[in-house]
């Protein structure tokens, strides 16, 4: 006697079914089902299926943190009191004012070269000069005619940024005092004010502390799957109220860590995701979701429901092929990839559109 395999036991007995997400059906894949029959197995109540050709993909779950990447720190260099501090989650951009100490807002400029010195006229050529430049055309108080960007603090740069500081309603002095400005690599989005309004502000003392405005999703991969990751690779969010979006890996981690203590302790390679489309993630930091990472697939396969596969006395596996008339026959398959209650198969006489049997 033979006994029909159950779609679960069979999936979690081959592959661990605990991994797996979704198979994806090709365009235009069949899945009909006719009425409710009897099975030659008496008593048992049985439909049909047709075999069709789709792509496989198999899946492991990895364990995320939806949040925004990079840390950024900002240490004062101003000597006074703290006059203006921005809210948490508040989004700071070029030209906007971090806060303010005795009422002088500290600008955010972009660029990768910290502030270490004061700008002025008659001062040694540099690059944060041309840091400099780059931002006052960047914010429209000069223009790449009337201001060479370049190391140089010419008169001209002396005007733009007497006119930057008109619109900011500072005083008007075309130098940029150390403290000033602040040179950060993009927008910050400020996650954690660490200087209280009224407190004094010694040059040195933290500020603020941020993020940039990039949605990425921090994961935790086992150590022992990391062939699976690769960067570029195309993965699935799952977010928290189940929507998935799509992503790709942007960097895997080199170095396992240790997560977890006692018996609950593993080792991890940490992964980052980029999103496709990050505002479908909305702005909810520190969120749990899941990331679907390919670790199987096959295309254009033939493929059954895997409650359709037959246990042989012989050994093996098979499907019961229905004729037009008369009970049908058994033939031989091979089991391939197991996804989401799909498996795929190769046996001789199996054609796309062949109906086999499964429990009704």
């Amino acid at each position: 006697m033979r006994a029909r395999v159950l779609a679960l036991g069979l999936s979690a007995a081959m592959l661990g079914s605990a991994g797996l997400l979704a198979a994806n059906r090709s365009e235009g894949s069949s899945t009909a089902t006719s009425g409710a029959g009897q099975s030659s197995q008496a008593g048992t109540a049985t439909s049909s299926v047709a075999v069709t050709r789709q792509d496989l993909i198999a899946r492991t779950e990895v364990d995320g943190i939806l949040g925004y990447a990079g840390a950024l720190s900002v240490s004062g260099q101003l000597q006074g009191t703290v006059t203006a501090v921005p809210k948490v989650g508040a989004l700071v951009e070029r030209g906007q004012s971090l806060y303010s100490v005795d009422n002088r807002p500290v600008t955010l400029l972009y660029g990768d070269l910290p502030a270490w010195r004061r700008l002025a006229a008659g001062m040694a050529d540099g690059p944060d000069v041309k840091q400099l430049e780059q931002n006052l055309v960047a914010l429209g108080h000069a223009t790449d005619a009337d201001v060479a960007v370049d190391e140089k603090f010419t008169a001209a740069t002396t005007a733009a940024v007497k006119r930057w500081q008109k619109a900011a309603g500072a005083e008007e002095t075309g130098a940029v005092e150390l403290g000033q400005a602040v040179f950060l690599p993009g927008a910050l989005r400020v996650a954690d004010v660490k200087a209280e309004k009224g407190a004094s502000a010694p040059p040195g003392s933290p500020v603020l502390t941020g993020t940039s405005t990039s949605r990425v999703v921090q994961g935790d991969l086992d150590a022992t799957k990391q062939a699976l990751a690769k960067v570029g690779d195309k993965v699935d969010v799952k977010l928290a109220d189940g929507r998935v979006t799509p992503g790709s890996i942007s960097s895997v981690g080199t170095v396992a860590q240790t997560k977890g203590q006692g018996e609950n302790a593993k080792r991890v390679m940490a992964v980052t995701v980029t999103l496709d489309d990050p505002g479908a993630t909305g702005t909810v930091d520190q969120a749990p979701v899941k990331v679907g990472i390919t670790s199987d697939s096959r295309k254009g396969v033939l493929a059954v429901p895997v409650n359709a596969l037959l246990a042989l006395a012989e050994g093996g596996y098979g499907l019961r092929v229905l004729d037009a008339t008369g009970p049908g026959r058994i033939i031989g398959v091979t089991p391939g990839l197991f996804t989401r209650g799909m498996v795929g198969i190769t046996g001789d006489g199996l054609t796309e559109g062949t109906r086999v049997e499964v429990p009704a």
